[in-house]
């Protein structure tokens, strides 16, 4: 009877608040500006991109990413091409590799992979994380120690970071080197565990941290989560109100931290003070329409829309995330290799800038949706590409 009478009484809240609260999206109208991105901790590139693409459209910021992009990448462009040989032909090793080391040191290494988010409702993993699931496999049949982190639910960054802590602790006291790799959302909650209890490791565990690979990542915010977080637009506060009368709430403080850059407030000389021999690789998405934006879905084609209609400026991004926010901030001293790619947030079904696919012999289940089986394609091809020398 009580659970009875609280569903009514929610019921009745929500038929009272959400109209309200569509009445208010409506009076504010969409931005005609792009807002400062420092406003969220980005940096002034993603303003840069953003202010083209409210003055001439995404397909010209999209063509003026293709080659920002290169600039920004401190391998000259050596770590995409190195990757798409790697990606057309399985069975070519590049001599530097880390495949090519000896098993020995191999055994050494220590690959930690970072989820996103968690599965759907808590209890079937989601496709991404059975992706990485089968990239950690991958990398221990290559002779690599991998763990994969147990992916978090859908709290605040700070506690997802606390909640992966020990796992990663083991990571580091176990491999005399180490390398992390984190998907979409993974992204932030590593970015916030470096800066906190990442920070707190012995110096000399800090300086096994050899690389940071980062999929498609909110390096430095999700346009998307901001959206939620923040549009007085109606369905953004229809969303709200509905996680708040269904006891999400928790889920809202969820989308601010995703929102917000993970770099916002670090100190001064973060990461390589703190971890001296750190690189990053960024694979990055480019989105593949004519139009500027990506032709894949990878969630509510009805939220995207609305999105796109009431945020009243967009710049070409994964339908998640914006292409240029997953870079690193231009005031981080560390070493970033970018990997570009085409096509949505799922970036293993999308392909490289030269049309070639980026997980050419893993075939689409058939609903045509994302094989978690690419998740060890792409990561054979990763090993085999990364070079060595990142290790010393």
């Amino acid at each position: 009877m009580k659970t009875l009478l609280f569903s009514r009484r929610a019921a009745a809240r929500f038929l009272v608040f959400v109209p309200a609260l569509f009445l208010i999206g409506c009076a504010c109208g969409p931005q005609e500006l792009p807002p400062p991105a420092a406003d969220m901790g980005a940096d002034t590139f993603v303003d840069e991109v953003r202010k083209i693409s409210a003055e001439e459209g995404l397909p010209a910021a999209r063509e003026y990413l293709v080659d920002a992009l290169v600039e920004r990448d401190d391998s000259d462009g050596r770590m995409e091409s190195r990757l798409m040989k790697a990606s057309a032909s399985p069975d070519y090793v590049f001599p530097d590799s880390l495949v090519a080391m000896p098993k020995s040191e191999r055994a050494k290494v220590g690959i930690a992979f970072i989820p996103g988010m968690k599965a759907k409702g808590g209890l079937k993993p989601s496709k991404p994380v059975q992706a990485l699931e089968a990239a950690a496999r991958e990398s221990r049949d290559l002779g690599f120690q991998a763990t994969l982190i147990p992916a978090v639910s859908r709290g605040r960054v700070d506690k997802n970071a606390a909640a992966m802590s020990k796992a990663l602790a083991e990571v580091f006291r176990d491999s005399e080197q180490v390398i992390l790799l984190a998907k979409s959302k993974g992204a932030h909650d590593l970015i916030y565990y470096l800066r906190h209890q990442g920070a707190e490791l012995p110096l000399e565990e800090r300086k096994k941290l050899k690389a940071v690979c980062v999929l498609a990542g909110t390096v430095q915010g999700s346009f998307v989560a901001d959206w939620f977080a923040h549009s007085c637009a109606p369905w953004a506060a229809g969303s709200r109100a509905m996680l708040v009368i269904s006891g999400r709430g928790k889920q809202i403080d969820m989308l601010e931290t995703v929102a917000t850059s993970p770099w916002k407030g670090a100190a001064e000389g973060f990461p390589r003070n703190t971890f001296p021999n750190i690189s990053f690789i960024n694979l990055v998405v480019l989105p593949d329409g004519d139009d500027g934006r990506s032709t894949g879905t990878v969630w509510s084609p009805f939220m995207r829309t609305q999105i796109e209609k009431t945020a009243g400026w967009e710049s070409p991004n994964d339908t998640l995330v914006e292409t240029a926010a997953e870079t690193l901030p231009e005031w981080v001293d560390a070493p970033q290799w970018i990997v570009r790619t085409s096509g949505s947030h799922a970036f293993p079904k999308g392909e490289y800038l030269d049309g070639s696919k980026v997980t050419p012999f893993t075939e689409p289940l058939e609903d045509g949706t994302l094989n978690p089986e690419c998740g060890a394609e792409i990561m054979n091809a990763f090993l085999r590409s990364l070079p060595s020398s990142l290790l010393r």
